[in-house]
C-alpha cells in the first residue's frame, strides 16, 4: 500500500522545523503550524546555543544520543549555514567542576577505535590557559566538534523547502480522527485576523493522515486540552540568559565553554560582537519575566565556570543597563531524553510527537526528526532498540 505523504507539523521551533525539513526532504507535503506569526518563537528564539555531546565514561543513553545528534547538526550547519555568522565550529571546552558528579569519574583518553575518539579529549594546557584556567589537576574536556549556533538561522535554513507551507498565527483548538476518511481533522483559530476594532478570529479546518506534535513547553497543555490525554510527565523549565555587547579589548575565549552553565563570546549581532551566559534552570516554572535575581545567578555561575572571564566582565555586570536578558521555557522529560514517535499506534494512528528536548534542542532536533520520519515510513531508525525504547512515547493508562 502506498504511503500518503501528507503531514501537519504543529510547532515551528527547532524541533518542528527539523521534522518539517526531514519529511519534505523525503518527498512529503508538509504544513507547519504555529501560534506565533513567524517561526522560531518561544524557547527556540534564544539568540545562540551550544551544540555538544554529553560525555560519560559508561556511554549512557544520553551520551549515545547527543554524540549522534552532534554529528547530524554539525553536518547540516556545514552545508547550509554561514560560518562565523550563523554558527561557529569553534569547539567546546567542557568544565568538570569539583562539585559535579562528572569530576568523580576521571575521563580516560579514548583509544583510536573508541566511539569517543573524535568527539572528546582531555583539555590541553593551551586551551585551559585561553579560558584563564589553570591546567593543574584539571578534569576538563575538549570537544573538537562542538560549536555554537544561532537557532533562528538554523530554523530558516531548515524551512527553505518549497514542500513546506508555514502557517503562522494559527492555534489548534481541537483535533479528531474522521470516521469517514481516517484522517486527522484540525480546527484552527487564526490569530492574524485581530484588527484595531478588536478580536475577530476566523476559523479553518486542515486535514492530513499524519500529524506531528512538536509544541515544546506547551506539549503537556496540548495533550490535556486538545487531545484529552495525559501529559507523560513532561514538565517546563524556565530559563534566563544574560548577555552583553563585547568590549573589543576584552580577552574572552574564542571557543564555547560548557559545564555549570555555559559561556559563548564573539557572536556577531547587528550592534557588534556579543557574549552570552546562562541559562538559569527553574524546574516546573513557566514564567517569562526577566529578573535581576536571575542575572545574579548567571553571574555567580559564570564566576564558578570561568573566574577570569567573570572578573573581566565585572564592570559591565555592575552597570545594569549594559546587561540584557532573554527568557524562555523549555520542555523536559523525567529521564532527560526526548519523547518521540507514535503516541498510540492503536487508538491514535498517524499521530506522532517530538518533545522533551530540554536544553539540547540544537544538538538533538535533526537526529530525532530523522527517527520520527523513519517511524512514520516504517523504517528502522539507526539507533539501538534500547535507546529507542527509552525515548518512546507512553501515554499513561486512564
Amino acid at each position: 500500500m502506498n504511503l500518503d505523504k501528507r503531514c501537519i507539523v504543529i510547532g515551528a521551533g527547532v524541533a518542528g522545523a527539523a521534522c518539517a525539513h526531514v519529511l519534505a526532504d523525503r518527498g512529503w507535503q508538509v504544513k507547519l503550524l504555529d501560534m506565533a506569526k513567524e517561526p522560531c518563537a518561544a524557547a527556540s528564539a534564544v539568540p545562540v546555543g551550544v551544540v555538544s555531546c554529553h560525555a560519560s565514561p559508561d556511554d549512557n543513553p544520553l551520551s549515545q544520543l547527543t554524540r549522534a545528534g552532534l554529528q547530524a547538526t554539525v553536518a547540516f550547519a556545514k552545508q547550509h549555514l554561514i560560518e562565523g555568522q550563523d554558527w561557529s565550529a569553534c569547539g567546546v571546552l567542557e568544565r568538570r567542576l569539583s562539585d559535579s558528579s562528572h569530576a568523580k569519574k576521571p575521563w580516560q583518553e579514548p583509544e583510536q577505535d573508541s566511539v569517543w575518539f573524535s568527539h572528546v579529549q582531555l583539555a590541553r594546557p593551551e586551551q585551559l590557559h585561553q579560558a584563564g584556567l589553570s591546567d593543574e589537576l584539571s578534569h576538563d574536556l575538549w570537544q573538537p566538534q562542538g560549536a555554537w549556533i544561532k537557532p533562528l538561522a538554523l530554523v530558516r535554513a531548515l524551512l527553505s523547502n518549497d514542500d513546506i507551507l508555514f502557517m503562522g498565527s494559527h492555534e489548534v483548538e481541537s483535533m479528531q480522527k474522521s470516521p469517514a476518511t481516517g484522517e486527522w481533522q484540525l480546527r484552527l483559530k487564526n490569530h492574524s485576523s485581530i484588527t484595531n476594532m478588536g478580536s475577530s478570529h476566523t476559523y479553518a479546518t486542515e486535514t492530513a493522515p499524519h500529524v506531528v506534535i512538536a509544541t515544546g513547553a506547551q506539549t503537556p497543555d496540548f495533550l490535556n486540552q486538545v487531545l484529552y490525554e495525559p501529559d507523560m510527565g513532561l514538565h517546563p523549565i524556565a530559563g534566563q540568559v544574560s548577555w552583553g555587547l563585547q568590549d573589543p579589548s576584552a580577552d574572552l575565549p574564542k571557543f564555547a565553554v560548557n559545564g555549570h552553565g555555559s559561556f559563548v563570546a564573539h557572536v556577531p549581532t547587528t550592534d557588534g560582537l556579543a557574549w552570552y551566559t546562562g541559562s538559569t534552570f527553574d524546574r516546573h516554572q513557566s514564567h517569562l519575566v526577566a529578573t535581576d535575581e536571575a542575572h545574579a545567578r548567571n553571574q555567580q555561575r559564570l564566576s564558578e565556570l570561568l573566574p577570569t572571564v567573570a572578573e573581566t566582565l565585572a564592570k559591565q555586570w555592575s552597570e545594569a543597563a549594559h546587561i540584557q536578558a532573554w527568557t524562555g521555557v523549555r520542555c523536559a522529560s523525567v529521564n532527560r531524553l526526548p519523547k518521540l514517535g507514535p503516541l498510540d499506534e492503536q487508538r491514535l494512528q498517524g499521530l506522532h510527537m517530538l518533545s522533551g528536548l530540554g536544553s539540547r534542542g540544537l544538538t538533538l532536533a535533526l537526529l530525532c526528526a530523522q527517527v520520527v520520519a523513519d517511524r512514520m515510513e516504517d523504517k528502522a531508525p539507526a539507533l539501538s532498540q534500547a535507546l529507542l525504547k527509552a525515548m518512546q512515547c507512553e501515554l499513561p493508562q486512564t
